[in-house]
Formats: structure tokens, C-alpha cells, sequence
């Protein structure tokens, strides 16, 4: 896939399918990975195919690799020092923005997306952030697309098909 490194992606989807297999296609051809997500680290693996990279849990149970909802400040350091680990690149899939926005409000968590959009165009990474624009008005959601950029969903879902066609077909 060809995404733009130092830039964040906005996904807007009910589920975060698509934002799983990119992340998964990206990791998949040698970039490093961290993905934060709602789902306990093993299902997720399991379920999206996620062999390689670190996955992180979104929760507020106590646990290995546990991020708290509540604790933006260790989520955007945790995101922070996984992109200086990998100054070549890295991809960050964050999973469960309407988690956040429902656990801290609204506007602590776009300014949170607005430090994490200035984080990485400073570095070489990428962050795909899935979204339900359903879960948000239509005001809340047009501030969080001007600070990130909207993914072409209809040309992602349509070159990773082609992929796994070819694959599928050994080629």
C-alpha cells in the first residue's frame, strides 16, 4: 500500500475491518507495528491476522500490555516512543477513538489527535485511526477530518483485494 509517511489517517467505517487488514498489509511488508486496540490482544491476533508487530489493549483491566482509556498522557507517550524507536518508520493502528471520546469527552481527545497528527508528521510513521462517523455529529466528526487525513476507504478495500486475489492465485 502506499500511504504518505508522517501522516495520520482518518478510516471512516462502522467496524475497523479495513483499518485492520492496511495495518496488517503494512506490517506484512516489513514495517513495524503497534496496534492499540479494544479488543484483548490474543482475539485480536486471532481474529485479524495479526502476526507480527506488538498489540496493545485499550482497557481498564488490570493486564500485560494494558493502556487505560483514561491515561492519554501514557497513551500518546506509548505512541511517542514506539515512533522513535523506529525512525525509518512505523505504523500505529489506534483503535477506539469513540472509547476515548466516551471515557475523557470530546475535546480532550481531539487534542489529543491534534498532538498525535504533530508527533508523526514530524517522523516517518503512520497512524490509522478507524471511525464510526455514526457515533459522532456531523460537527464533531468534520473537526476530527480537518486534522487528519480522510483514507480513499473504496481504493484501500479495492488494491487489498487485488492482493489477496493475487496471493491467493500464487502470484
Amino acid at each position: 500500500m502506499e500511504l504518505l509517511e508522517g501522516t495520520c489517517y482518518l478510516v471512516k467505517e462502522p467496524k475497523p475491518q479495513l483499518s485492520f487488514r492496511v495495518y496488517r498489509e503494512l506490517v506484512r511488508q516489513g514495517t513495524p507495528g503497534l496496534c492499540i486496540t479494544r479488543v484483548y490482544p490474543d482475539l485480536a491476533r486471532e481474529k485479524f491476522g495479526l502476526e507480527d508487530g506488538r498489540v496493545v489493549w485499550l482497557a481498564d483491566a488490570p493486564a500485560d500490555d494494558v493502556l487505560r482509556p483514561t491515561a492519554i498522557v501514557n497513551l500518546s507517550k506509548s505512541i511517542e516512543g514506539f515512533l522513535e524507536e523506529h525512525p525509518q518508520g512505523g505504523v500505529v493502528l489506534l483503535d477506539g477513538l469513540e472509547f476515548l471520546i466516551l471515557r475523557n469527552g470530546y475535546d480532550p481527545v481531539l487534542l489529543f489527535v491534534e498532538h498525535l497528527r504533530d508527533l508523526v508528521v514530524r517522523s516517518r510513521g503512520i497512524v490509522l485511526i478507524p471511525l464510526s462517523p455514526a457515533t459522532l455529529d456531523r460537527k464533531e466528526v468534520a473537526r476530527v477530518e480537518r486534522d487528519l487525513e480522510v483514507a480513499d476507504t473504496e481504493s484501500w478495500r479495492a488494491e487489498l483485494d487485488a492482493r489477496e486475489w493475487s496471493r491467493r492465485l500464487g502470484g
